[in-house]
Protein backbone atom coordinates (compact mmCIF):
# COMPACT_ATOMS: atom_id res chain seq x y z
CA UNK A 1 0.00 0.00 0.00
CA UNK A 2 2.72 2.49 0.59
CA UNK A 3 3.91 2.16 -2.58
CA UNK A 4 1.13 2.57 -4.32
CA UNK A 5 0.11 5.31 -2.14
CA UNK A 6 3.79 6.96 -2.54
CA UNK A 7 2.75 6.86 -6.95
CA UNK A 8 -0.50 8.55 -6.22
CA UNK A 9 1.65 11.76 -4.58
CA UNK A 10 3.35 11.63 -7.46
CA UNK A 11 1.11 11.73 -10.19
CA UNK A 12 -0.51 14.30 -8.62
CA UNK A 13 2.76 16.39 -8.57
CA UNK A 14 3.55 15.82 -11.64
CA UNK A 15 -0.25 17.18 -12.73
CA UNK A 16 0.05 19.92 -10.93
CA UNK A 17 3.27 20.66 -12.66
CA UNK A 18 1.78 20.29 -15.94
CA UNK A 19 -1.00 22.54 -15.25
CA UNK A 20 0.76 25.11 -13.68
CA UNK A 21 2.55 25.13 -17.28
CA UNK A 22 -0.38 25.49 -19.02
CA UNK A 23 -1.40 28.72 -16.68
CA UNK A 24 -4.47 26.33 -15.11
CA UNK A 25 -3.88 27.13 -11.28
CA UNK A 26 -6.97 26.38 -9.95
CA UNK A 27 -6.79 23.21 -11.10
CA UNK A 28 -3.50 22.63 -10.52
CA UNK A 29 -3.90 23.67 -6.86
CA UNK A 30 -6.67 21.08 -6.19
CA UNK A 31 -3.70 18.14 -7.75
CA UNK A 32 -1.13 19.91 -4.98
CA UNK A 33 -3.90 19.76 -2.43
CA UNK A 34 -4.83 15.86 -3.26
CA UNK A 35 -1.00 15.11 -2.92
CA UNK A 36 -0.99 17.03 0.34
CA UNK A 37 -3.51 14.61 1.46
CA UNK A 38 -2.12 11.94 0.21
CA UNK A 39 0.96 12.87 1.92
CA UNK A 40 -0.34 12.44 5.19
CA UNK A 41 -2.13 9.47 4.63
CA UNK A 42 0.73 8.08 3.63
CA UNK A 43 2.43 9.34 7.23
CA UNK A 44 -0.28 8.18 8.76
CA UNK A 45 -0.53 4.26 7.13
CA UNK A 46 3.39 4.12 7.82
CA UNK A 47 2.91 5.53 11.67
CA UNK A 48 -0.35 2.97 12.11
CA UNK A 49 -0.90 0.62 9.36
CA UNK A 50 -4.51 2.40 8.18
CA UNK A 51 -5.64 3.86 5.73
CA UNK A 52 -7.85 6.89 6.88
CA UNK A 53 -9.74 8.82 4.84
CA UNK A 54 -8.46 13.19 4.48
CA UNK A 55 -10.91 14.91 6.18
CA UNK A 56 -10.22 12.72 9.32
CA UNK A 57 -6.35 13.10 9.02
CA UNK A 58 -5.98 15.86 11.32
CA UNK A 59 -6.68 13.82 14.62
CA UNK A 60 -3.77 11.55 13.71
CA UNK A 61 -1.12 14.04 12.93
CA UNK A 62 0.01 15.28 15.74
CA UNK A 63 3.71 13.97 15.88
CA UNK A 64 4.19 16.16 12.34
CA UNK A 65 2.89 19.55 13.05
CA UNK A 66 4.04 20.78 9.91
CA UNK A 67 2.34 18.65 7.94
CA UNK A 68 -1.04 19.29 9.84
CA UNK A 69 -0.38 22.67 9.68
CA UNK A 70 -0.42 23.28 6.05
CA UNK A 71 -3.50 20.68 5.69
CA UNK A 72 -5.03 22.97 7.82
CA UNK A 73 -3.86 26.25 5.90
CA UNK A 74 -4.04 24.87 2.31
CA UNK A 75 -7.74 23.05 2.72
CA UNK A 76 -8.88 26.70 3.17
CA UNK A 77 -7.34 28.52 0.42
CA UNK A 78 -9.05 28.57 -2.97
CA UNK A 79 -6.82 28.18 -6.14
CA UNK A 80 -4.83 30.85 -7.42
CA UNK A 81 -1.89 31.12 -9.41
CA UNK A 82 -0.18 32.25 -5.71
CA UNK A 83 -1.59 29.51 -3.69
CA UNK A 84 -1.14 27.33 -6.03
CA UNK A 85 2.74 27.87 -6.38
CA UNK A 86 2.83 28.24 -2.45
CA UNK A 87 1.52 25.36 -1.85
CA UNK A 88 3.89 23.32 -4.17
CA UNK A 89 7.08 24.64 -2.46
CA UNK A 90 5.16 23.87 1.01
CA UNK A 91 5.11 20.16 -0.79
CA UNK A 92 8.64 20.41 -1.78
CA UNK A 93 9.79 20.94 1.91
CA UNK A 94 7.40 17.94 3.57
CA UNK A 95 8.14 15.78 1.19
CA UNK A 96 12.00 15.78 1.96
CA UNK A 97 10.92 15.83 5.96
CA UNK A 98 8.90 12.58 4.67
CA UNK A 99 12.16 10.80 3.19
CA UNK A 100 10.45 10.86 0.06
CA UNK A 101 12.40 11.48 -3.11
CA UNK A 102 12.63 14.76 -4.47
CA UNK A 103 10.99 16.11 -7.87
CA UNK A 104 13.67 18.92 -7.91
CA UNK A 105 15.52 18.50 -11.35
Amino acid sequence: MEVELIKKFELYIERGDRLVEESRYGEAYEAYLDALKTLGALVVYRETGMLVPAEKLEGFLGKYPKLEEALRKFSSLTGSEETARALREELEGLKGMMSLPSSER
